[in-house]
């Protein structure tokens, strides 16, 4: 064999040994590890040392909190923190930093801007998966390990992996910027207070709230089987000789502290005597010892709570409703259960004060800038009150009012949307000409359609040409009208878990 024919043999070896070679594969995860592991390298070297191996995430820890609270790593505690969530060149995605959002020109006076309220937990978490790494694990930070607590102050380069899903709402958070699929977010984290029992402590702050208020009557309490209740008290007042016994009970209830309507429902609560005319309430009512975060006790975020909030909100009301009836009135007026339904006008609030819902078109121009939809009142029948399709605080105590009452309702979350709260979202509604202009096109080619079958295509048709060159009027209308349809997008707040609910209502 020569040495040409031995070359060709060995080049020949050598291509089917590299066809025999596998092509090395690489799924979307490793490529974004690599891709975000050489953003590390080039931009935050300073951070390859505080890789979290589970998650496969980054940690800049930028303020380790207060050394004396207790850590939340691996216990089951409700966790209140702050966040703002980045892609790697600094778009915001979503935050709950009312200031940044005014920057972003995303706020929204439909949105509370408070820190999220969230379970981790061992078994289930309500957190982005990225977030509740870093609270639930120890974390690794410049060898050493640090477990998070209140004050932490962190930001996390998180892989898309662990981004999947935020657990929380749409409602108003949102930045400027979405988060393309299977990119990092860069997450800016702050905690502030946790707790392990949430239903007690909510129930502390609605008694808080109500003792600050007016205080919480006791004496109408159904007393244990081993303290028997004392007899119903009846006081009477004979107004002429013959006249017959007024039970004067009612009376009782109007005393300007709060009641439960139901005795065995526990924080359900009802100041009977609230009228925007002789009370304003005291929202920052939250003592040391429970404050968990900044601004807890009063919402004061963006402009529209300013101190003077109050009192216009109070006006509006009295100009359009009255002060309702007064305890010197309560007597003469009819109670709702003896009526077929009654007409219900409410605001509600969180006991923060911040307003999330309301169907009084005055109050929406104060807190909401603008009225996008006019209010409607409420119809609460009154043949089965329980069966009402609203929250059960409701079904429970609007049927102990009278016409023409105001009332105050206040109730923790378990009467309200429950503990699982509920989740804000937008909803848009498109309405213009344009609709009509394509109804009368849609006319006009079933016009055309019967001509057509019914004189011959050639009939139509030049019909059909005729108007389309300027005459018809049904077709060139809707070719050349401008488009003037209008998009509102409405806001629904976010209910977080656990929350304690406040209701100004007044029924007709």
């Amino acid at each position: 064999m020569n040495y040409s024919m031995r070359l060709t043999s060995l080049f020949m070896v050598l291509l089917l040994a590299v066809a025999c070679i596998e092509e090395p594969t690489m799924d979307a995860n490793d490529i974004e590890q690599r891709s975000l592991a050489a953003w590390i390298d080039k931009y935050r070297p300073d951070l390859k040392d505080n890789y979290q191996t589970e998650g496969g995430y980054y940690v800049d820890l930028i303020d380790e909190g207060c050394q004396d609270s207790l850590p939340v790593t691996g216990k089951d505690v409700w966790l209140w923190y702050n966040f703002t969530g980045r892609d790697l060149q600094g778009n915001i995605q979503e935050t709950r930093d009312y200031k940044r959002a005014i920057q972003l020109g995303t706020y929204t006076p439909y949105t509370h801007y408070v820190p999220a309220y969230r379970f981790s937990g061992k078994e289930s978490t309500t957190m982005m998966e990225g977030t509740y790494l870093a609270t639930f694990n120890k974390l690794h930070i410049d060898g050493r390990e640090y477990e998070a607590r209140y004050g932490t102050e962190m930001v996390l380069y998180l892989p898309s992996t662990v981004v999947a899903s935020t657990g929380s709402s749409n409602g108003g958070y949102e930045g400027q910027f979405s988060l393309d699929a299977s990119k990092p977010m860069v997450v800016h984290m702050k905690l502030f207070g946790h707790v392990s029992n949430p239903v007690a402590y909510e129930g502390e702050c609605v008694d808080t709230f109500a003792e600050a208020n007016g205080g919480i009557c006791t004496e109408h309490i159904t007393k244990s089987e081993e303290e028997p209740a004392a007899p119903s008290r009846r006081r009477v007042t004979r107004l002429e000789e013959d006249a017959e016994e007024v039970d004067t009970r009612p009376l009782e209830f109007y005393d300007g502290r709060w009641h439960q309507p139901i005795d065995t429902l526990q924080q359900l609560y009802v100041n009977y005597s609230y009228s925007p005319k002789n009370i304003t309430f005291k929202f920052d009512v939250l003592g040391a010892d429970t404050l968990k975060y900044e601004g807890e006790g009063r919402y004061s975020k963006g402009s529209v709570y300013s101190s003077d909030v109050e009192a216009r909100i109070n006006e509006v009301l009295l100009e359009r409703f009255g002060e309702g009836i007064t305890r010197d009135e309560v007597l003469t007026t009819d109670s709702l259960k003896s009526k077929n339904a009654a007409k219900v006008w409410y605001i509600g609030r969180f006991i923060d004060g911040f307003i999330f819902d309301t169907n009084i078109d005055e109050v929406k121009e104060i807190v909401f800038g603008e009225v996008k939809s006019k209010g409607e009142v409420i119809s609460f029948e009154m043949s089965k009150p329980v069966d009402n399709p609203y929250i059960l605080s409701w079904n429970y105590s609007i049927p102990t009012l009278r016409v023409g009452q105001w009332a105050a309702i206040l109730s923790v979350s378990t009467y309200g949307y429950g503990i699982s709260g509920q989740v804000g979202k937008h909803t848009s509604t498109t309405t213009g000409n344009n609709e009509a202009a394509y109804n009368d096109y849609l006319n006009y080619m079933n016009y055309m359609s019967y001509m057509n079958n019914y004189y011959g295509y050639g009939y139509g048709n030049s019909m059909y040409n005729y108007g389309y060159y300027g005459y018809n009027p049904y077709y060139y209308g809707y070719a050349s009208s401008e488009d003037t349809s209008t998009t509102v997008t409405t806001t629904s707040t976010e209910i977080p878990a656990y929350s304690p609910l406040l209701f100004q209502i007044f029924v007709e």
